[in-house]
């Protein structure tokens, strides 16, 4: 077992090491900042949205460095937010969490997605041992599918244990906003409106959990794909008590694709190698 964890941290601080080669973060006037500046930036910001884009190694790893110097700079304070867990599988969260279930039973449970392995369990195995909550806060993929295909109004006949697990109804979603306009302009079926429902209520779900669990003084990092936080829309658009000035947006860009416009969509953005 020592020797295991051993070589996951070797290979944790080597990956971050080739993250390093491969990314620099700046600002939205283009200049290049060092973590360290946002890590401090964060007392004033308590609340940061790492908008990644899925797959992608390099800011897989550097969620961990974020993850990491956060936690360093702000024990005892700091949770851990993410898309990627579904509301309905915090109790195999907490049960993994406080070691009532192995491992293997969480993986098993927990719906994990098909690169948790490679990008996520980093994130979730430090978490775990430096005692980070973790919440899961998306919504059950099979209330946001029926929102696809049914509409909104499908959520109204769920009965009330499945409610628990979305954000309260009844919801009011923009369609009107730039990231779900854009979105529907830019998927191949572009004119169902259900894709964007399907959206806000992942939104939403997410922004309830994470109110929920906002206490004073705490530091709240929250992981999910870019659309979900880009310039502060999503997400930051269903908080009801949370004003916007306290939340820190990270985006992830590739280089090729790096233009003024987009950089003005963050606080900052993480340039990595175009591939």
């Amino acid at each position: 077992m020592k020797k295991f964890m051993l070589l996951f941290c070797l290979l944790v601080i080597f990956i971050g090491s080739q993250a390093q080669e491969k990314y620099k973060i700046v600002d939205q006037a283009g200049r290049e900042v060092a973590l360290e500046k946002i890590i401090a930036e964060v007392e004033g910001k308590p609340l940061v949205f790492f908008g990644e884009l899925h797959g992608q190694a390099v800011a897989h790893a550097l969620e961990l460095d974020l993850l990491t110097a956060m936690h360093q700079r702000y024990p005892g304070r700091l949770k851990l937010g993410m898309e990627m867990f579904e509301a309905d599988i915090q109790p195999i969260v907490n049960e993994y969490f406080q070691g009532f279930i192995q491992e293997k039973s969480f993986e098993t449970e927990s719906r994990i997605w098909t690169n948790y392995i490679k990008d996520y369990k980093p994130l979730v195995s430090y978490a775990k041992s430096n005692k980070i909550p973790l919440l899961a806060t998306n919504v059950p993929r099979r209330y946001a599918n029926a929102v696809y295909h049914q509409g909104l109004t499908v959520l109204d006949s769920l009965n009330t244990y499945a409610k628990q697990y979305i954000a309260p109804l009844p919801l009011q979603i923009d369609t009107t906003l730039s990231i779900y306009a854009e979105m529907l302009h830019m998927m191949p079926d572009h004119k169902n409106a259900n894709l964007v429902y399907a959206q806000g209520v992942k939104d939403a779900t997410m922004a309830h959990f994470i109110e929920k669990n906002l206490q004073e003084h705490t530091i709240f990092l929250h992981v999910n794909g870019a659309y979900h936080s880009k310039r502060k829309e999503g997400i930051p658009t269903f908080f009801k008590q949370y004003p916007k000035e306290k939340i820190l947006v990270i985006q992830t860009l590739k280089s090729a694709d790096v233009t003024d416009e987009l950089l003005n969509e963050a606080d900052y953005s993480l340039i990595i190698e175009s591939m």
